[in-house]
Formats: C-alpha cells, sequence, structure tokens
C-alpha cells in the first residue's frame, strides 16, 4: 500500500484546494472474473486530497457501502482478499452523482504472491449535504475578491457572474442579489444548518458554494440562492500560518476631492490557522482567527473644507451660515468629535472532528465553533452631517453546531444540531432630537440641493437579540442494484428575536431652508411617544422526500417533494375598532404550509479527450447537460409579525406624534440639551384640532392570505469543451416566475380625489388644499383617511409577482503544459420585470400595483487575466462592467397626499404653462437640460410633459477591477516559507488620473448611483392649485466630481508566513514512526525507496502506458522508453543508499537530519526530472500534450517543479494545481 500512498500525495498537490464537501456515499460489488460475489473482501476508500481512509468489508453477497463524510467526491478504491490480486483504481464525482458507485472483479492469483499492507486509516468527521444535479450550484472563489474583504459572505457571492452586491445601511451587513430578487430570499448554511453570520476568517478551511435551483428538495428555506458553507475534513497533517493585509494612504492614489470627503483609509487585518490531530487517525481540530481594523478621516461639516464641501453639493458660505445658526440656537456642534472613524471586528472559527472505528456501523462527529464581533465608531456619517449627529454601533454573534452521522441497520442516518446567537446595539453621541434642513447652494459647476444633518441620531436607540436552534435528520435507503436512493430529510428551527422599539424617541425635525432654521420655523416634527420591547418566537418545521435515479451511468434523475410549515408564538393583541372599521382582524398569525415539488437531472455526454493520469484513473466526461424544474420558497422572517405586534392602536402599542407647517413646536435646543424630559410631546398649542397635529397611532396587521415568497423556477445547462478541446465553454440558462411577492397597503387611504394638478397631468390629489402648508408645501393627510382613529393602517400581503430570464456564458482555455497567459470571460444578461406597489412609486392612485422593468442592469461582464511575467512574477487582473441600473424620476416630498414619499416626478417642458407661470422652474429646467449628463437629458426629454414612467431613466455602465502581483519566490530569493502579493483595487481609477488629471475624471473604475429627486417641493398655491418646485441641478448626475463615495486606487500588501513543516516530511515522520514510536510495522528499505522515487511522478511512464491513446510514433516512444529507463535507474541509485539508511533508523532518531538526507535526494531527483521534462516536452507535438491529464502537464513546466522543490506547504501550497491558479 505504500504506492497508494506516493499516489494519493501527488494527486493531492495537482487537486484543487477548495472543493464542495459532503457526505458520499460510496457502493458496489465486488465478484471474482466469473462473476461469483466475493464475501470478506477489505475495501478501502481514501479521499483526494485528504489522504483520509476508511474501510469495510463486502458481505456475502458482495456488497459493501461507505458513507465518507466531508468528503470531497474523489477516491482511491483498494480492493483486498486473499487468494486474489489487489485491485485499486479512482472513481470521482464528474456530475454532481448522488451515489458513487465502486464495482470491482478480482482475479485469483497464488496465495504466496498476495500482500496487504495497511498502516494508515484516517477517518473524517460528517458534513451533509447533497449536490445540485441540476447544475446552478458554483463554486465562490475566496481569491476573486480583494485581500481587504476576503472572508465577507457578501462580497464573495457578488464575485460569481450575475449576483449583485446589496450594501448594508448604517453599519448592517452586506447582503447580495441573485435575478433580481431582494436579499431577504436568500439564505446561508454551514453544514447545512442555518448561519446567520455575515464572515468568515479568510483563513478558515471553508468551501462555499451558491445554488439557485438545488432539485435536492432537503435543502430549503429560500427562493432566491442558498449560499451554503461546508467546511473541511480532519487531517493526520498538521498545518500553521499566519497573513497580515495591510492598507495605508501612503499606498493610496486619488484625487484631492476624494480626499477631502474622507476616502482614505487604513487597514490592518491579522488572521492564522492551525489544524492537525488530536489523536491520530481518530480525532482533529482546525481553528482560525481573523483580527482587524479600518479607520479614515472622519470628514463632516467641520472637517470637510471647502473642497469636500463642495463635492457633496454644498457651499462654503451655507455650511458657514448653518453652523451661525446653530450656535445662536445653542445647538452643540463640537460635542463627540472624532478625529477618525473606526471599525473594528474580529472572528474565530473552529471545529473538532471525531471519527468512527469503521465506516458501516461506527458514528462520526463534528463539533463546530464561530463567533464574531464588530464596533463603529462613528455609524455613517458624512459631509453633509455634524459629527456628533452619529453614534457608535456594536454587534456580535455566535454559534455552535454538532453533526453525527452512523448508520442504522439498511439505513443512513444524518444528524445536525446547532445553535446562534447575535445581539446588535448602539448609541448616540448626543440626547437630543435630531434635525435636518434642506439647503440651496450655488457653487461653480452647478447648484445643489443637499439636507444637512445635526442633533442626536435616532436610529442608534434601538437594540435587537436574535437566537436560534434547529435540527436536521435525514435518513438514505439505497437499493441493491444502487439505482436509487430514497432520501428522507426533517428540519425543525425555533427562532426567538427580541427588540427594544427606542427609535426616534427624542424627535425630529425637518426645515426647508436656512432661513426657517433660523426662524426656528419647522416644516415638520415627527416623535415616537413610547418605547416598546418586542419580543417574538417562531417554529419552523420541514418535512423532504427525494429520490436520487441513476437510470444508466450516464443519466441520473433527481427528484421529490418538501413541506414547508410555520407557526409564530406571539400574536398582536386584539384592536376591536380596526376590525370594525377595515373588516380585518388585527390579531391574525399567518401559519403558512407551502409544497415545493422539484425534478432535475444530469446527463454527462461521452468522454474527456486526456489521457489517464495513472492506471485506473478516472476520465472525466466531454461534457455534462444539466436542468431542471421546481418550486422554491422562502423561509418566513420573524420580522413579518413583528411590526404588527408593536402597532396595534391600542394604547399598549407605540404611540406616535405627526406635526405639519404651524403644527409643529418651536425649537428650543438649548433647554432640550439640559432637560431632556422638555422635549414636546405634542403639537403646538391650539393645534390639536387642526389637520396639521396628528396623534393617532399606527396600525399593522398581516393579510389572511399572506404566505411566503414563492419562486418556480427553471434551468438548463451545458457544460464541456469545445474547438477540439482547447477551450472549456459553460452555458446557463434560467427562468424564474417569482410568486407572493410582498407589498404594503394603507388601508387607512381613502382614494377620493379632492382636486387635481391641471399643470401635472391631471395628477390627482387626495387631500383638500387647506390642508397643504403654502410656505412649504408640507402636507396633512389626514383628509385621505378612512378614519380619523389611526394614521396608517398598514396590511402586508403577498400577491405581487415578477419575472426573471437569465442567460450567462463563461468561457476559458484548456491549457497543457506551461502558458505564460491565461484568461476567462463571462457574459450575463439578466431581463427582470416586476410588480411594484403604488405605495412606492405612483403616478396616481397609490392602491394600483403597475408592472415594469425592475432597476437592474441587463448586462454584466466578468473576466479575469493572469500573466507569468519572464519567471519573476505572476500577474492577475480581474474585474466586472455592469450595464447601468435604472432609476425614475421623483419629487423628494408628498405631493397626492397619501402620505408616502412615492410620487413620480412631472418632467415639466420649460415651454409649458407650468414652467410661464414659474420662471424660477423653467429656468431651472433649461440649466439641467444643459448640464446634465446626456443619458438623464435623452431620459427627460423622451417624457417632457408627462409624469415620469417607473425605471424610465438609465445609470451609466459601471467596473471594477483588481490587479494581483504575486513574486516568485525562488527568483527573489525569498523565504520559501513566506509569500508577498501586491495588489491594486481600482487599476482602472489609476489610469483615469493618469490620463486626465485630477480635475477631468471620466469616472472609470467608480460606481456611479445617480441622484433620483427631480424636484424639490418649496410651496404651494391653493388659488393657482399649483406646487412650488425647485430643480434640482445634480439630478442624474455622474461626474466624478459630484460623487463622495469613491474608490481610490489602493496597494494592499497581502504577507502569508507557512509554519508547519511541508507535506512530505510530515509523510516521511508518520512513516518513519510506524514500529518505533507508534504501534505498527517498521518499513523496510525497498518500502522507503518506493516512497522517494514515487514522491515525484514519472510523466514518461504516464505517457508510454497510453501511447496508443497518444498515437506516439515509433520514434517518439522509442525516446520517450530510452529516457525512462535512464530516469528510472538513475532514481534508484539516488534513493537506495537513502532508503537503507532510514530503515536502519533507531528508536530514537533525529528528525531534522532525517528530513535532511530525504529533502537532498528529492532535489537531485528533481534536477533528474527536470532535464527529462524539457526533452520530453519537445517531444510531444501540441495535439498529444493537449491529451495529458493536468496532473502530468504541470512536470512539463519548469516553474512548476520550481515551486514545489523543496516540498510542498500546508498552508502556502496546498492544494496547489501549479505556478498558475488558472491551469486547474
Amino acid at each position: 500500500m505504500i504506492l497508494l500512498r506516493l499516489a494519493l500525495l501527488l494527486l493531492a498537490i495537482a487537486s484543487p484546494a477548495i472543493v464542495a464537501a459532503q457526505t458520499d456515499v460510496i457502493r458496489g460489488r465486488v465478484t471474482s472474473a466469473d462473476g461469483t460475489a466475493l464475501a470478506n473482501v477489505r475495501v478501502t476508500a481514501t479521499s483526494i486530497p485528504g489522504s483520509v481512509t476508511r474501510e469495510t468489508r463486502t458481505n456475502a453477497r458482495g456488497q459493501f457501502q461507505i458513507a465518507f463524510p466531508g468528503g470531497q467526491g474523489d477516491y482511491i478504491m483498494g480492493f483486498a482478499l486473499v487468494g486474489y490480486n489487489f485491485r485499486q483504481f479512482e472513481i470521482k464525482r464528474t456530475a454532481d452523482q448522488d451515489v458513487l458507485v465502486a464495482d470491482a472483479r478480482l482475479s485469483v492469483v497464488q496465495m504466496d504472491t498476495v500482500t496487504v499492507t495497511e498502516h494508515v486509516q484516517q477517518r473524517v468527521g460528517r458534513n451533509s449535504r447533497t449536490p445540485d444535479v441540476g447544475g446552478t450550484e458554483k463554486p465562490v472563489n475566496a481569491a476573486d475578491v480583494p485581500p481587504e474583504v476576503q472572508g465577507d459572505l457578501a462580497a464573495m457571492a457578488a464575485s460569481l457572474p450575475g449576483v449583485l452586491l446589496v450594501p448594508g445601511l448604517d453599519g448592517a451587513a452586506d447582503g447580495f442579489s441573485v435575478l433580481g430578487l431582494g436579499a431577504d430570499q436568500n439564505a446561508t448554511t454551514l453544514n447545512g444548518s442555518p448561519f446567520s453570520g455575515a464572515n468568515l476568517p479568510r483563513d478558515a478551511a471553508i468551501s462555499a458554494t451558491l445554488t439557485t435551483s438545488p432539485y435536492d428538495v432537503s435543502r430549503g428555506g429560500f427562493s432566491g440562492g442558498q449560499l451554503a458553507i461546508r467546511t473541511g475534513s480532519g487531517s493526520n497533517y498538521r498545518t500553521r500560518g499566519m497573513s497580515l493585509v495591510v492598507n495605508a494612504p501612503q499606498l493610496m492614489w486619488t484625487d484631492r476631492a476624494s480626499s477631502a470627503v474622507g476616502n482614505e483609509f487604513t487597514n490592518l487585518s491579522l488572521g492564522g490557522v492551525a489544524s492537525g490531530p488530536i489523536v491520530r487517525n481518530k480525532a482533529f481540530y482546525n481553528v482560525s482567527y481573523q483580527l482587524g481594523r479600518r479607520s479614515s478621516d472622519n470628514a463632516s461639516l467641520l472637517s470637510a473644507g471647502a473642497l469636500g464641501l463642495q463635492t457633496a453639493g454644498v457651499a462654503p458660505d451655507s455650511a458657514a451660515r448653518f453652523l451661525d445658526i446653530l450656535a445662536a440656537g445653542g445647538v452643540p456642534t463640537a460635542g463627540g468629535v472624532r478625529a477618525n472613524r473606526v471599525s473594528d471586528n474580529g472572528s474565530l472559527f473552529g471545529q473538532l472532528d471525531f471519527s468512527p472505528p469503521n465506516s458501516t456501523t461506527g458514528s462520526a462527529y463534528k463539533l463546530s465553533g464561530n463567533a464574531s464581533w464588530g464596533r463603529q465608531s462613528p455609524v455613517g456619517g458624512g459631509v453633509t452631517q455634524l459629527p456628533n449627529a452619529s453614534g457608535e454601533r456594536t454587534n456580535w454573534s455566535g454559534g455552535v453546531q454538532l453533526g453525527h452521522t452512523r448508520y442504522l441497520g439498511l439505513l443512513l442516518s444524518e444528524s445536525n444540531a446547532s445553535m446562534n446567537v447575535s445581539r446588535n446595539y448602539g448609541s448616540p453621541f448626543l440626547v437630543l432630537p435630531s434635525g435636518r434642513v434642506r439647503v440651496n447652494s450655488v457653487l461653480p459647476d452647478a447648484s445643489a440641493v443637499q439636507s444637512l444633518v445635526f442633533g442626536g441620531n435616532q436610529g442608534l436607540s434601538a437594540e435587537s437579540r436574535a437566537a436560534n436552534a434547529s435540527f436536521q435528520n435525514t435518513l438514505s435507503w439505497f437499493d441493491d442494484a444502487n439505482k436509487h436512493r430514497l432520501k428522507l430529510g426533517t428540519e425543525l428551527t425555533y427562532a426567538h428575536n427580541a427588540q427594544e422599539q427606542s427609535s426616534n424617541l427624542l424627535g425630529s425635525f425637518t426645515f426647508n431652508s436656512l432661513a426657517d432654521l433660523e426662524a426656528g420655523r419647522p416644516a415638520s416634527f415627527t416623535r415616537q411617544l413610547t418605547a416598546r420591547l418586542r419580543s417574538t418566537g417562531q417554529m419552523t418545521g420541514s418535512v423532504s422526500l427525494g429520490d436520487t435515479y441513476r437510470r444508466t451511468a450516464d443519466l441520473q434523475i433527481q427528484y421529490g417533494v418538501r413541506l414547508d410549515a410555520s407557526r409564530f408564538s406571539a400574536s398582536p393583541a386584539y384592536n376591536a375598532e380596526v376590525q370594525q372599521t377595515f373588516d380585518r382582524r388585527n390579531d391574525h398569525v399567518p401559519t403558512p404550509l407551502s409544497v415545493s415539488p422539484r425534478v432535475g437531472f444530469s446527463w454527462t455526454v461521452g468522454k474527456a479527450r486526456e489521457i489517464e493520469s495513472f492506471a485506473g484513473a478516472v476520465r472525466g466526461p466531454r461534457a455534462v447537460i444539466q436542468g431542471g424544474l421546481g418550486l422554491f420558497t422562502n423561509g418566513t422572517n420573524a420580522g413579518v409579525l413583528g411590526s404588527a405586534l408593536d402597532n396595534t392602536g391600542l394604547p399598549s402599542g407605540v404611540q406616535q406624534l405627526t406635526c405639519v407647517g404651524d403644527a409643529a413646536p418651536v425649537p428650543d435646543w438649548a433647554d432640550w440639551a439640559a432637560h431632556p424630559a422638555d422635549i414636546p410631546d405634542r403639537c403646538a398649542d391650539g393645534s390639536t384640532a387642526t389637520v396639521f397635529a396628528n396623534a393617532a397611532p399606527n396600525v399593522v396587521l398581516v393579510s389572511p392570505d399572506w404566505r411566503p415568497a414563492q419562486t418556480m423556477r427553471s434551468n438548463l445547462s451545458w457544460n464541456g469543451s469545445v474547438l477540439d478541446a482547447r477551450f472549456r465553454l459553460r452555458v446557463d440558462g434560467s427562468y424564474s416566475l417569482n410568486l407572493r411577492q410582498q407589498q404594503s397597503v394603507d388601508l387607512n387611504f381613502r382614494p377620493d380625489v379632492r382636486f387635481t394638478l391641471a399643470d401635472e397631468g391631471d395628477r390627482p390629489v387626495f387631500v383638500q388644499p387647506t390642508s397643504i402648508v403654502q410656505e412649504t408645501g408640507a402636507i396633512a393627510s389626514r383628509d385621505a383617511r378612512v378614519s380619523q382613529s389611526f394614521s396608517r393602517v398598514t396590511e402586508i400581503r403577498s400577491n405581487l409577482r415578477s419575472r426573471t430570464a437569465q442567460l450567462s456564458a463563461t468561457v476559458s482555455p484548456i491549457t497543457r503544459g506551461p502558458s505564460t497567459l491565461g484568461w476567462s470571460l463571462s457574459y450575463t444578461y439578466t431581463n427582470v420585470r416586476d410588480q411594484i406597489s403604488g405605495f412606492s412609486s405612483t403616478a396616481g392612485n397609490p392602491l394600483v400595483a403597475t408592472w415594469g422593468p425592475s432597476g437592474q442592469g441587463a448586462h454584466g461582464v466578468t473576466y479575469s487575466l493572469r500573466y507569468n511575467l519572464l519567471n519573476y512574477a505572476q500577474i492577475s487582473w480581474t474585474g466586472q462592467f455592469r450595464s447601468g441600473f435604472r432609476y425614475t424620476p421623483m419629487i423628494a416630498g408628498d405631493v397626492n397626499g397619501d402620505g408616502y414619499g412615492n410620487d413620480r416626478a412631472f418632467v415639466v417642458d420649460p415651454a409649458s404653462p407650468l414652467a410661464a407661470a414659474d420662471p424660477a422652474l423653467a429656468a431651472g429646467m433649461r440649466d439641467l437640460l444643459a448640464n446634465t449628463s446626456g443619458d438623464a437629458r435623452d431620459c427627460l426629454l423622451r417624457q417632457a410633459g408627462h409624469i415620469a414612467a417607473r425605471n424610465s431613466c438609465r445609470g451609466p455602465w459601471s467596473s471594477s477591477a483588481s490587479l494581483g502581483v504575486t513574486l516568485d519566490r525562488a527568483r527573489f530569493r525569498m523565504p520559501q516559507r513566506a509569500s508577498v502579493q501586491f495588489s491594486l483595487s481600482n487599476p482602472l481609477g489609476a489610469a483615469d488620473l493618469a490620463l486626465h488629471g485630477s480635475g477631468h475624471l471620466r469616472g472609470w473604475g467608480q460606481t456611479a448611483s445617480p441622484d433620483a429627486s427631480l424636484l424639490y417641493v418649496r410651496g404651494f398655491d391653493p388659488v393657482a392649485r399649483r406646487y412650488k418646485y425647485e430643480v434640482n441641478q445634480r439630478f442624474g448626475a455622474t461626474r466624478p466630481q459630484f460623487l463622495t463615495l469613491r474608490s481610490p486606487v489602493s496597494l494592499t500588501v497581502t504577507m502569508k508566513v507557512d509554519l508547519g513543516p511541508t507535506r512530505e516530511r510530515q509523510s516521511l515522520l508518520q512513516n518513519l514512526n510506524y514500529g518505533r514510536v507508534e504501534r505498527g510495522t517498521r518499513l523496510s528499505d525497498a518500502s522507503f525507496r518506493d516512497m522517494g522515487r514515487g514522491s515525484l511522478p514519472n510523466p514518461m511512464s504516464q505517457v508510454l502506458r497510453q501511447q496508443d491513446s497518444l498515437a506516439l510514433t515509433s520514434v517518439q516512444a522509442d525516446s520517450i522508453a530510452s529516457m525512462n529507463r535512464r530516469y528510472t535507474y538513475r532514481t534508484d541509485s539516488l534513493w537506495t543508499p537513502v532508503a537503507r539508511w532510514l530503515a536502519a533508523l533507531p528508536e530514537h532518531y533525529r528528525s531534522d537530519e532525517a528530513y535532511d538526507r530525504y529533502l537532498a535526494a528529492r532535489r537531485a531527483q528533481m534536477d533528474l526530472l527536470s532535464q527529462s521534462m524539457r526533452l520530453l516536452r519537445d517531444l510531444l507535438t501540441p495535439e498529444q500534450r493537449r491529451k495529458l491529464p493536468q496532473s502530468v502537464t504541470n512536470y512539463l513546466d519548469p516553474r512548476y517543479l520550481r515551486f514545489i522543490r523543496d516540498g510542498n506547504g500546508m498552508y502556502l501550497n496546498a492544494g496547489s494545481s501549479g505556478y498558475f491558479e488558472f491551469s486547474r
């Protein structure tokens, strides 16, 4: 079996490190040459690249089965029985097979010729997961994201073609969007159980995949995408490593305006990993960690300077006047000032694996835990805000998980139990109401309208806690013919959420101008009068029954059905008046039951052109065709019921106050700073009975027909080689009909038109003119209420739909041997049309939901380039291009009186009667059309004289890129155990700066977010029944000088140090220890000679074995045979004395001396191999080289040989397929 270990070592070196781990089931039947079943055959399955072994014996019918928890889909099978030849071959998952079949026939030999030797038996723990037959599961590569965000799960998912990053707000974690659906329709799992974390240490031993259509019905709880994270298996090899990522302003390049608004930053992040055995062959550990701090200048109204203010759209004199007014009014401006904006974070991940004594009866356990912590100070903020108008936010989370795998008779049982907890809380710097004032600034480039923020932060007082516990079990039954795997899955989850509703407890003021602020004349005042602690619980259960049917060796069909049900543990207090008025019970609690049938298939076509890498190796298929159709149901969320618990309309529910115009109290900032209890809890005296004062409570209720979102989705994919195996092409098509999309409808809205705006296409207004403040245009919506006892009565419904069609294609060359250039290119086309509630966007009656195009851009291009620079460095360039997002010209404020800021703007024609009646409006529109971007101008001109259509404007294309340079350690005489990588983020921005200069940037490498506010309300004429508007001169602006959030050109330095021994050193010492310090038989000198000689493969013998498939000429065959004989003779001469010396070592030996002797012989063999490989490459034709497997072509590359000359590190080189990553 020493040859088996050598083969595993070589394959481990040549195999990718990140592969999808799961519970693999290997089944088969062992017979003699005449077909007679053989009992008691010793069957071993040894994983690649983990080199872990599990064994079993055949039953009386010659059958066996092995469950391989944490499996990676690639194994060397061994079959041994006294009196029969030992048989060895490879089995490999090539198309997401649910059962790996390993039937074998053994031939009879003489008894004295049979030798069975086995020293290493290594087992791993559980990681339950069934492969995605449908082909939508795509691996996520952490190397495809910049080093500073590696470990960020959302950023990793968004690196895939067609996936969009959804930035979190106010310190919340980022999310991602697939197929045009919201981030709340996704699910993240860790080893199959729900995972609430947003990041893991970048050095964690995990693999991640993203799937949108898994036809394994045991996977559910999402209607968008599922990000599945899986931990690796245990290993007898020790790994130690540390990494450091550094960013600094001195390593950044940006224009002066970007620097003025605080886009430069410092980032330090330290990470590491430690893994290995606790008890050899039985128990293993794996721990990783990461600590980091990111800091930047705290740019604010006080520190930004004239250039920073102008970039944000604020004139310096307006800012100065604003500060003077605040000082005169007693508003603190300097308290809480911090020079830097700091974000601290830390994460820890670990697992313990306990292996069974054998694969059929023993139990395998996996215990894992994770923890993360983050703190931001201050949160949010920016140039338009005072530094003390913010605060701090802290969050932490943790979880523990226990997995168990065991055979129960004929059934394979896989169980998993997990628990997660989290907490998120914040604190504002000031105990004051918040204030926001609209400021119109005249700037050299164009006038701009901005809102300046001061006072306390009313969004940082809330606190939330969450906890959930989950239990899952899957029972699998297999038929004797290995055609079917029936799987029964059950899952039970309890989620608890507690939230303190204390936002806006001190109130919020808005002012329409600096003059109004100076005069103490607010446009509105709102306040939540009471805090409320909400506690909700939710029980979710699911049952699934599925079958994986292996119709033939090439065709696999997976089908089944899943049932999901949920129940909440709390219900809102009943409000009889709500039922009497709206014929709805507000205490209704949904108990949805959803059925999700699915069917998918996987069909392998032909065989790959490449030859076997060794005797018995698997030849993959030429192509794989996959597809299916199914229903996918989103998980229920406690937030659906949470708002209903808080907003019952009863005195025990949340109470709030809304004061508009003259009803708003006059601020007394100085008194409130000293005496917060004096903050008013009612509108101005004498206004209680007017429409401008409203203390009616809100009500939220859930529709009796509410169900969680559901998607009917189909897909078809083709993945294989094309153009005579020169390129690999993957084409994916999918269609998704997204059902039960949520909307909120205000039942208390009365759609009675009180008057129309004739100058705006007869836009309906649902309140009387007397309910609109003439001076500011602020509107009171009481006239549009069915009942004056309530403010908004929001019913949560699930009756909207959307449709998504997506087509993507990825092409990359199939490299054979040394190559200087590698690349891959992906294109994705996405078409999304959705229904949207009128309370989100309307031109008339908000009760009407309308269809229209989604805001997501249709086109996306993802590319990667890798280039070898004169053998000194590897240069990589990855990036994306995305077509611009759609947006809607909007009015900043409510003009139709429904109480929502949902009104689409009327696009004023400068020659229209409305413009003639308002010369300032006409002049503003002419200025905008003359100065805005071409896309925005065309959008407005197309709709002049009409209310804008939804998503009728398009933003510009955006791009992002990252340039990486990895130095060759040998060329630069760097330590073999260390690496340095330089990564330049936003190299397109560097080109923009270099070519156009700081003052004439084109915006390369930046993501522009056009301002969608076209009009601001400045007043109302009750006689003419016409609003007074101001045109936002920065509507649709995409010029870089208008962007406050920019990506600077940043050089990131990543340093890694491998602190553990090489794989070869550990393998040598493990074999030396048998019969010395560990139980077992000492290896003979012949075994050590074979081990040393086989530590490097012999590609010449592989080529000769497949000379017919390669169509070698007689001259080629004779030349290679001669080279092979000479190489074999010389390697035997090298290793014979070393092997004899190793075999003779005493019980206590010097490990350093032993490895030095071994390494010296390995280096000498490497020199011999390098000489032979140059000749072999010249002998073979390009057509023949294209048929060689990757494990052979790697050794034709002198750079790769130099890369592994001194052995393979477990941290730096683990799983490397060669010097070039693109050759995988």
